[in-house]
């Protein structure tokens, strides 16, 4: 089976250069905003990638197909999911590398992705820009490497610091999945719904959240208010 180490280098940059990074690109993620959502839809297409990419090294070992309730999955749904990767629906998502395999081929155990959207600044734009920043591009290559030569054991990405990734391309063609929606596959589009997949992993509560802080502000707006008026009562006829 071929390996692909999904997001390696976001926990272990090759240090190449120093500075600043490269711009990430803000993205228009449903999941933004005071009314934003988790779709459905996407995050199963999400899940579909990371099953069936990212799990051949990483874990998400805090996820379990129970957790898939706060994104719409029914009890059904999820049973199902479970038992055609022959788990529990409460059985944590764990590669089948084992830690030692993978320290023998990689030089590291591929991190643990439950929470890799929150782990560098740029969040859900970070993981999907690197996902999408490898690169051919003869140009960028030069105005990034004097020598247009990549180090040795790294790999171009517009996208990470210093341009030198220790990550090979996880994502490097099109059609890697068969989304059972019909969704073509290509590679902006796996990256765009395991990138969602992960940010639900990291925050499945998001929603939830902040649908929480609008009632907890509307609360302090009235509490702030009858305060006032009270505080107009007791003082009125103190001049």
């Amino acid at each position: 089976m071929r390996m692909f180490v999904l997001l390696l280098g976001l926990l272990f940059p090759l240090a190449v250069a120093a500075g600043e990074g490269p711009a990430i690109a803000k993205q228009d993620w449903g999941f933004d905003g005071l009314h934003g959502q988790y779709d459905k839809a996407t995050v199963y297409r999400g899940y579909q990638v990371f099953t069936q990419v990212c799990m051949a090294c990483h874990s998400a070992k805090y996820v379990s197909h129970a957790d898939l309730d706060r994104a719409g999955f029914t009890p059904e749904e999820i049973a199902a999911l479970a038992k055609s990767m022959n788990l529990t629906t409460t059985d944590k998502l764990v590669s089948g590398l084992a830690p030692a395999d993978a320290q023998e081929v990689y030089g590291k155990v591929p991190p643990d992705l439950s929470v890799i959207t929150k782990a560098r600044a740029g969040l859900a734009d970070y993981t999907y820009a690197v996902l999408t920043g490898y690169s051919d591009d003869v140009e960028a290559l030069a105005h990034a490497f004097p020598n247009s030569e990549v180090p040795a054991g790294a790999y171009f990405n517009t996208a990470f610091a210093g341009y030198a990734i220790a990550m090979p391309n996880p994502l490097p063609n099109a059609d890697m999945v068969t989304y059972t929606d019909g969704t073509p596959a290509t590679v902006p589009q796996m990256a765009h719904d395991v990138t969602v997949f992960l940010q639900w992993a990291a925050e499945p509560e998001l929603i939830e959240r902040k649908h929480l802080g609008v009632y907890v502000l509307l609360f302090l707006a009235i509490f702030t208010l009858l305060a006032y008026l009270t505080k107009k009562a007791i003082w009125r006829d103190v001049h």
